[in-house]
């Protein structure tokens, strides 16, 4: 679905662009860290901001990761993994160490285990690529 020269660009330590839909119907965009799978796109957030009440409202999300002429854009529905799904803490923590090291990474260990933190699972049902459309097919 992803050429290979973009899910190198996936792999890397790049921010990705989080949209979800405001109340109004207007865009609220955020960076964020996010892992890739293969499949599937993970962020964690946490459930004191207004991206996760948009969410939870509207799960229909996008997620666009870029560098220079490369860039991968995902469409879909975001499913949430609170503190009790199985997978929800290894997610986090492989977040944690993409992103971080040393002090910072025990700081951020911490953090993500907070009965406030959650998971956003995109599990792309359109995914652009630089100069490429690609549709997952539906499935049943």
């Amino acid at each position: 679905m992803i050429p290979q020269e973009l899910q190198d660009l996936l792999t890397q330590r790049n921010n990705a662009i989080l949209a979800v839909n405001r109340r109004s119907g207007a865009p609220h965009v955020t960076p964020v860290w996010y892992l890739w799978d293969g499949e599937d796109f993970y962020v964690s957030i946490t459930t004191d901001r207004a991206k996760y009440a948009n969410i939870q409202r509207d799960p229909s999300i996008s997620l666009i990761v870029d560098e220079g002429p490369g860039y991968v854009a995902a469409y879909g529905e975001a499913e949430i993994f609170d503190q009790t799904h199985p997978n929800a803490g290894e997610l986090a923590e492989r977040l944690v160490i993409k992103y971080t090291a040393g002090e910072q990474r025990e700081q951020f260990l911490k953090l993500v285990k907070e009965p406030n933190r959650v998971i956003i699972k995109l599990h792309p049902e359109k995914v652009v690529t630089s100069n490429l459309v690609v549709a997952r097919p539906a499935q049943s």
